[in-house]
């Protein structure tokens, strides 16, 4: 619960900054800038926090690529796209799957529309916008590597999982 009053805060400071614009402009192609910058503000800086985070986990292992980490947390939540849920309807939906994960599987729904369809549908984008960004980044022709750890960071983990996973992991656990 620590964790998700820690996401409340940051929520009401979240920006990018030029600096963060730069640091994601050096590893983003303009492609999957296009997705990143798609995002809602909150969802930029948790990823570029992420990304910090990664870097910081990878510094000094030979057994990964810190670049392709870099891109993998930075484009990990691209199935959240702005405007698609506000910001009240994520916060609720974030605290249903924390309490009820096994009911709010029942309760997502794809679509908009009243207050109840707005909010099922922003327990669908948190629960799908791993597979929902799967979808956009392989429209951009991203490598299947890419596309398997933004499909899987919020699977279970399994000791067949690839560093790079495990990593991503870890640092979203962080933020």
């Amino acid at each position: 619960m620590r964790k998700r009053i820690k996401q409340f805060a940051l929520v009401w400071r979240a920006r990018i900054t030029p600096e963060d614009r730069a640091f994601i402009g050096e590893y983003l192609t303009a492609g999957e800038q296009d997705l990143f910058y798609g995002m809602n503000v909150m969802d930029q800086s948790h990823c570029r926090r992420v990304a910090g985070d990664i870097r910081r986990l990878a510094t000094g292992r030979t057994d990964v690529d810190p670049r392709f980490l870099i891109r993998c947390a930075l484009l990990h939540d691209v199935g959240r796209r702005w405007g698609d849920v506000s910001t009240w309807d994520k916060i609720i939906a974030v605290l249903l799957h924390y309490f009820m994960p096994a009911r709010t599987r029942l309760w997502a729904r794809e679509g908009q529309g009243n207050r109840l369809d707005n909010l099922r549908h922003a327990l669908h984008v948190c629960l799908y916008h791993p597979n929902r960004g799967v979808i956009l980044l392989r429209e951009l022709g991203a490598e299947n590597e890419l596309l398997r750890i933004v499909g899987s960071h919020h699977q279970p983990a399994e000791m067949k999982d690839p560093v790079a996973l495990q990593l991503l992991r870890q640092a979203d656990d962080l933020n």
